[in-house]
């Protein structure tokens, strides 16, 4: 549901809702007749909840939760929605949870963590998606509209001044070249300072957890016609970045180190008997510092540029034309020094890069009750990533290099009919087609490789039945499906390099969503999710280094309920956001880590968000003011439920009052962001010898944020 506050008053005392329009169905629709979960959030929502990148939405969308470490880099995302999410970031690993902009799909997550300034809406869409929105995106998806240009002239700055360093800002301009031609430029830079510093590195080139990141975006709209657009958009991001915080737990054998454990190189106790590692010089005495001293990974760097265009064409009244078409191009450095030591025992310098084109014809239209949408679609990724390890010495241990080419072809149709003036149903079908071709060099062997060829129809059917004026209810059925993954790391050689079985899902939902009362806007569903061949990811180490092993978990059952509603009385109004889930492993194969009864790796059972607002009506002006609690319970931090990977609760707290002046196009806000300082574990990983802690970089942040509007 979207979370906007009142424009005004008047507005509230009404007790009416600003209508909401989603694409989450490939057609524009109003939020309460979409067959699905979906959370919208628009500017003033963002704004209010400090909202100012992705990770920041996984504390208010229930069910979703979003974590970052991917090679070290805080510019990355790994979202998880109804307990479905991978924590990896290599070519060879495909998310589980598809981001679009503006309809394009982004196949890679480092650098995902995008800047949400100068967008006109934000959708989070629950559950698999595959009919219309097509791979990877199994367990959601997460839809960005930005702002197009239009026909108003208008330019708007924003800055922002807090404590950790935070300096940040960025403008939007947008102007009608001539009677056909408009144009609109964004630019934004953000850079706060890290979390904690690094005690055994000389003049490092960034502290612990530092951001520092440009993004820019243009774009042209030609209207020659009441019939054709096409509308063309470059944009780009770059970021110099801190290592993610993070701390390493060394086991130790609590009877102390035997001859058998010093022997044992890759036993569980190898760093502290083998290696020698004291356990003590992996820790900091505060757990935000790093006492690492591999200067070479105090950085993270990543950056991003793309391309696209789309064509629309009305062939009649109600039959329209779209193509999308997309060069995106992305690359990265980073890596993690695993031991957190000064002396090089365990660390992982990384570079990757890859390249993805994708083009998507759709044929839209309506005909007296029947509505419909169909199209293909290509895509086309290539990559690589190429890491060096050190193991247990200074001299590195095994490197790789993993390259791998993906190509995808898909057709699709959904249709929609208009039964009753209070009933519609509606199906849609999607065959993909998708081949892998991947090799792998680990130096000192041959270099060995793999393809995989991978098939599947998704389906889903819905009806949704009004039961009132803005008052729905809505059942659907839907498959969604993910292609094999062949082995990241693949130190295990050409025997063990070959693809996983491909994934499907089928989700059962039912809600009710829409305005019961003049003053409540809700949405409530409950869903049953079955997952099938479901490739679960544990981590171990091994004489060449850091080993993801894909576990055949065997199926994974989601059954939870999810709540938002918006309470709006006077100049005050209350946002609830609420998200149960009850996730576990079952029918798992013999043999394998994970056994039957095994939770979903970063699934909290309990998700909740509160937002209390209240308006203020002063001479000359208002004072809006607002108060975001944000609550995720404990969760496991593998899918083999290793004791030592559980991850803690955490409770957060933020603020925002804002004054705006009556009748003028400037408004300035206070700010506050995790008030209570509350520090907290986001991700972990056991991988035998020493447990990874990842922390999050969501200290306290105090400041304060101005706009103006000019026209």
């Amino acid at each position: 549901m979207a979370q906007e506050a009142p424009a005004d008053a008047d507005e509230a005392a009404s007790g009416n809702f600003d209508t909401i329009i989603v694409t989450a169905k490939r057609i524009e629709q109003n939020v309460y007749e979409a067959p699905v979960a979906v959370t919208v959030f628009g500017p003033e929502a963002l704004e209010q909840r400090n909202a100012d990148n992705i990770i920041d939405i996984g504390k208010y969308v229930p069910n979703l939760t979003v974590t970052n470490f991917g090679a070290g880099n805080p510019s990355s995302q790994f979202p998880s929605i109804r307990g479905i999410g991978f924590q990896d970031h290599l070519i060879v690993i495909d998310p589980t949870v598809g981001v679009y902009v503006d309809g394009v799909y982004l196949g890679r997550q480092i650098g995902q963590n995008l800047s949400l300034s100068n967008i006109e809406r934000l959708e989070v869409l629950r559950g698999p998606q595959g009919t219309l929105f097509g791979r990877n995106s199994i367990g959601g998806a997460i839809n960005i509209i930005t702002q197009q240009p239009g026909d108003e002239e208008l330019a708007t700055i924003n800055l922002q001044a807090g404590t950790r360093g935070r300096l940040a800002g960025d403008v939007y301009a947008n102007t009608r070249l001539t009677d056909t031609l408009a144009v609109s430029v964004s630019f934004g830079i953000d850079k706060r300072n890290g979390i904690g510093d690094f005690l055994n590195i000389p003049n490092p080139e960034a502290r612990v957890g530092e951001l520092q990141d440009i993004s820019g975006r243009v774009a042209l709209k030609w209207t020659p016609n009441d019939r054709l657009s096409i509308r063309l958009t470059a944009d780009g991001n770059d970021g110099k970045n801190g290592q993610s915080p993070f701390t390493t737990t060394i086991k130790v054998p609590p009877g102390g180190c035997t001859a058998e454990d010093i022997a044992d190189l890759f036993g569980p106790f190898a760093l502290a008997c083998a290696g020698g590692l004291d356990p003590v010089t992996s820790q900091s005495e505060d757990p935000f510092d790093s006492n690492s001293g591999q200067a070479d990974l105090a950085q993270a760097t990543n950056s991003a540029y793309g391309i696209s265009g789309i064509i629309e064409y009305a062939l009649a009244d109600n039959l329209d034309l779209k193509l999308i078409g997309s060069y995106r191009h992305s690359e990265y450095e980073g890596g993690l020094d695993d031991d957190g030591a000064e002396l090089d025992f365990l660390s992982f310098p990384e570079v990757g890069e890859a390249e993805q084109y994708s083009f998507e014809l759709q044929l839209s239209g309506q005909s007296g009750i029947f509505d419909y949408v169909g199209g293909l679609y290509y895509f086309d990724e290539e990559g690589f990533n190429f890491q060096q390890p050190t193991t247990f010495n200074s001299f590195g241990g095994g490197l790789f290099e993993q390259t791998q080419e993906t190509r995808s072809y898909a057709v699709f149709g959904n249709i929609g009919v208009q039964v009753t003036d209070d009933l519609r149903v509606s199906g849609g079908i999607r065959y993909t087609d998708d081949s892998k071709e991947a090799t792998a060099d680990l130096g000192f062997a041959p270099e060995f490789g793999g393809s995989a060829d991978f098939s599947e129809v998704t389906w889903e059917a819905s009806a949704t039945y009004a039961l009132a004026d803005d008052l729905n209810i809505y059942g659907t059925v839907a498959r969604g499906y993910q292609s094999g993954q062949f082995p990241a790391r693949p130190f295990g050689g050409a025997a063990t390099f070959f693809a996983t079985d491909p994934v499907t899902a089928t989700n059962y939902e039912a809600g009710i969503k829409g305005e019961p009362f003049s003053w409540l806007q809700m949405s409530l569903s409950g869903f049953y999710t079955e997952y099938n061949s479901f490739p679960a990811q544990v981590s171990t180490i091994g004489p060449d280094g850091f080993i993801t092993v894909t576990d055949d978990a065997g199926d994974l059952r989601s059954v939870g309920v999810e709540w938002e509603g918006n309470i709006r009385y006077g100049n005050f109004s209350l946002n609830t956001s609420i998200g149960y889930i009850d996730s576990e492993f079952e029918n798992v194969e013999e043999g394998s880590s994970i056994a039957n009864g095994n939770r979903a790796a970063l699934t909290p059972k309990w998700t909740i968000a509160i937002g209390p607002q209240v308006g203020f009506d002063l001479p000359g002006g208002t004072v809006t003011t607002r108060v975001d609690y944000s609550y995720r319970s404990s969760m496991e931090g593998q899918p083999n439920n290793a004791a030592t990977a559980f991850i803690e609760s955490r409770d957060l707290l933020g603020f925002n009052i804002t004054y705006e002046p009556t009748d003028a196009d400037w408004s300035i806000s206070a700010y506050g962001k995790n008030i209570t300082d509350e520090r907290y574990t986001q991700a972990a990983l056991d991988v035998g010898p020493y447990v990874l802690n990842i922390l999050s970089n969501d200290a306290s942040e105090f400041g304060i944020k101005f706009s103006r509007t000019f026209r």
